[in-house]
């Protein structure tokens, strides 16, 4: 019997194995010595006598058939950089879509570009595309990570079209990648093309996307020998100016001005072939772009997207580990909410800064030609303080809310065979002054996948510790372990993760929820071809989780969640989604220990649908309800989208949002006795954003976003939490009624001016507060009425001129020495 088993399973795994390896095409590079003007003509000499390759097969959205039209590539190199001429195929200039972008930014455009992967450790490459009209784009790819669009190189191309397709010539120095220090060279390569007007992607190797991941895929080039790799050293001066305005109509005076001049300077140094150091000195970061804030009802953090450059650009390694989140460096000081509660009768805050002053910022990073990994990651912020003054006195005295910090980040990644990996991760945060606490954290990850790829075991462990004091700390562990089945159209996988009640990675990480102990399986099913003859490709969706608290151990919740989406012939997008939440005992909500709440079956559903990208107008949006019981607790939500390119230079989106909740229960405040005190509410948001881009070049635009937030709630009735879960009547009747607003503008022009530098002007305005008029009631007030108030609201305006400068060692080496 046990034979039998052991024999049906073998079958099986042999059954969801791939049955074939992948073939990897190859391209000979060929050495030149004479100089490659880059014009997008190919009229040198060396052009003539490359090798040409060419036959490109589709990707998406159907994989494995001829493409469309193809395109002949060469490439030739010399002791600076490589070449490519690329030759892209178009049945008439008119086919040739042409929107204009920023860098780094694609739009209704054809494309070509290239992932490279020079030490072939096929989990991670660099990508180079240019855009038909000239725009670069350039990014880098990590395995588990997506897309890292803020890593900027400096390299050149030029596009040249014609009536039967396009021409592109493209230059890479050496400087501008990381190869190992060897004789003869292998990089693996894979050539990819983008047509609009059919919404075709194409490779030059070809991608199975039931197989591994796509940069295992890859072709290889052959023949560049002999290349050092050079003096990687490079400088980007700035300076910037601010001048800042704000209003309050409640403050005298109503208007006040301010002005500031910032300089600093970004560094960038190749320590050698693989590891490079980054460093950023006195920075300015106050032309990124706002936060989408709200106003947070619910007990746990809310995790905003990191917007500076030097934090986006080059971070995957720091991600192991899932201990860094980098808008703690310089971000709210720790003390920032406790300043309320050193005031006395008579004193008030005049100052508390949101945001620490960064100092500065270091990053090494790089992978070895053994597959070892490395990050460091260091900053240091300033004492932050905030204000308070004295109405008797006039006094006024400093309170520190943060003391001088430094942040500190250490990542080891090994590769292994079969594209695993195994890291280690510690974060250490360390504050100035015995009155603050310091925090150490710390991670072991895995990957492991077998021979073939199509499995692997992934999982980590993680403590935290605080030093409160000599006599005190605290501790606190995770865990995870998971299996995945990876290649196939049928994919699944099962795992555990448990966090102790006491750990806590916020110091320098993101850690929304501690205190969990769950399971969960999960399943995906993909159609990669063409199916019912209407559909490109679908994906079908489950996941199931069985959570528990880890103390006490007690079940506390089931979610369910099923869906697909699917994509036509025509290119519409079609998105459908549903939740189940047959058991929640909510022990978060209370806001502290020992209560819970009692949900009752809830669960919700949506649908979203997309029309064509490629079409002057493009609509999206979705509408989804929220879970109806006996109680008239019920939901719903809706989000339409719709974008309108008015030519070539211009286009312009606007996305409206509206969330309702009826006879919803959430938490307030706690009675004098510390039980927690709950309000039945009504809820209503509605979010609008406007978005339009005007791009003058290749190397100029302009981009305006404007976001409106609003937000009401009214409570019907408050009640106490007792520890069953239930609640019952209170006389608590505090008003806990209120309206927000919120209005971001950012307005920002930016022109390339050369090679890596860039002049920025940028208008950022800010609208903050509430305001009803004392005609109108907050159960009467409408967003609309709101709209109408919002020049009596708080306003703060920052215009601003940045101008940055990039300086490269070997052309500072090469203007000494002509």
């Amino acid at each position: 019997m046990k034979t039998l088993f052991l024999s049906i399973l073998l079958a099986l795994l042999a059954m969801l194995l791939p049955k074939e390896m992948y073939s990897q095409r190859q391209l000979e590079a060929a050495r030149i010595d004479e100089k490659i003007e880059v014009d997008g003509f190919l009229d040198e000499s060396g052009w003539e006598t490359a090798t040409t390759t060419q036959g490109f097969t589709t990707w998406q959205p159907t994989p494995g058939d001829t493409a469309n039209t193809d395109a002949s590539i060469k490439m030739l190199y010399d002791d600076e950089a490589f070449y490519l001429g690329v030759f892209i195929e178009e049945v008439s200039r008119d086919s040739i879509m042409q929107e204009l972008t920023l860098r780094d930014e694609v739009g209704n455009t054809d494309w070509f570009g290239f992932f490279l992967d020079t030490y072939q450790a096929n989990n991670n490459a660099l990508e180079f595309i240019v855009l038909s009209t000239g725009v670069q784009f350039d990014a880098k790819l990590v395995e588990n990570q997506g897309e890292d669009r803020d890593w900027d190189s400096v390299w050149f191309s030029e596009v040249r079209l014609t009536d039967s397709g396009w021409f592109l010539e493209i230059k890479i120095p050496y400087s501008a990648i990381r190869f190992p220090k060897k004789d003869i060279q292998h990089w693996n390569i894979n050539f990819i093309k983008y047509q609009a007007r059919t919404g075709e992607k194409s490779v030059w190797n070809p991608i199975e996307p039931t197989g591994t991941y796509f940069l295992n895929q890859s072709g290889r080039i052959n023949g560049i020998e002999n290349i050092k790799p050079p003096v990687r050293l490079s400088f980007s001066p700035y300076l910037s100016a601010y001048y800042l305005r704000s209003k309050d109509n409640n403050r005298e005076p109503v208007f006040s001005n301010g002005y500031s001049y910032n300089g600093g300077l970004d560094l960038k140094y190749g320590i050698n072939d693989a590891y490079t150091l980054d460093m950023t000195v006195i920075p300015d970061f106050g032309q990124v772009q706002s936060d989408d804030n709200i106003v947070n009802l619910s007990p746990f953090e809310i995790r905003f997207n990191e917007n500076r450059p030097f934090f986006t650009e080059g971070v995957e390694i720091f991600n192991k580990g899932d201990l860094f989140y980098s808008r703690r460096v310089g971000g709210t000081p720790i003390r920032m909410y406790d300043v309320e509660d050193q005031l006395d009768g008579v004193e008030i805050i005049i100052d508390n800064p949101s945001e620490t002053q960064l100092l500065n910022a270091t990053k090494i990073s790089g992978r070895g030609k053994k597959g070892l990994g490395v990050g460091v990651f260091n900053a240091v912020s300033a004492e932050t303080n905030a204000t308070i003054l004295n109405e008797e006195t006039d006094e006024e005295r400093k309170f520190v809310t943060a003391p001088l910090t430094n942040y500190n980040l250490v990542v080891l990644d090994q590769n292994l065979k079969n594209n695993s990996t195994v890291s280690f991760t510690n974060a250490n945060v360390w504050r100035k002054g015995g009155e603050f606490y310091d925090a150490n954290n710390s991670a072991v990850t895995f990957n492991l996948k077998n021979k073939e790829q199509s499995w692997a075991l992934i999982g980590d462990y993680a403590m935290s510790q605080k030093y409160i004091s000599q006599e005190e700390d605290i501790f606190g562990h995770r865990y995870s372990i998971g299996i995945d089945k990876l290649t196939g159209n049928f994919v699944f996988g099962a795992w555990h993760e448990a966090k102790t009640r006491e750990f806590d990675s916020n110091d320098l990480g993101f850690n929304r929820r501690s205190n969990l102990f769950e399971f969960g399986v999960w399943a995906n099913y993909s159609i990669f071809e063409e199916f019912w003859g209407k559909f490109n490709r679908a994906n079908f969706w489950f996941n199931y989780n069985h959570v528990y608290l880890f103390e006490p151990m007690v079940h506390t919740s089931d979610y369910i969640n099923f869906g697909f989406w699917t994509q036509a012939k025509n290119l519409w997008e079609y998105n459908m989604w549903f939740n189940v939440i047959p058991k929640d005992d909510d022990y978060f909500e209370p806001r502290t220990d020992g209560y819970f709440i009692d949900v009752p079956l809830n669960y919700n559903g949506g649908y979203w649908m997309g029309t064509d990208g490629r079409k002057q107008l493009r609509l999206s949006g979705s509408i989804y309800g929220y879970n109806v019981d006996e109680e008239g607790r019920h939901g719903w939500g809706s989000n339409v989208n719709v974008r309108y390119r008015f030519n070539n230079k211009l286009s312009s989106s606007i996305r409206v949002s509206k969330n309702t909740f009826t006879n919803s229960y959430g938490w307030v405040d706690f009675d004098e006795y510390d039980v927690p005190v709950f309000g039945r509410r009504d809820q209503r948001t509605i979010t609008n954003v406007l978005s339009t881009n005007y791009t003058f070049s290749d190397k100029m635009g302009i981009t305006l976003r404007l976001r409106h937030y609003w937000i009401k709630v009214l409570y019907d009735s408050f009640y106490q939490l007792d520890t069953e879960g239930l609640f019952y009547s209170t006389d608590y009747n505090i008003d806990q009624d209120f309206n927000f607003d919120l209005v971001n503008l950012d307005l920002n022009y930016r022109w390339r001016f050369a090679p890596g530098s860039d002049l920025f002007i940028n208008w950022k305005g800010n609208i903050a507060g509430s305001y009803l008029d004392t005609d109108t009631t907050l159960d009467e007030l409408s967003y609309f009425n709101g709209v109408t108030t919002l020049g009596r609201l708080p306003q703060e305006n920052s215009f601003s001129v940045r101008i940055v400068y990039f300086l490269d060692y070997l052309d500072i080496q090469k203007t000494i020495l002509q």
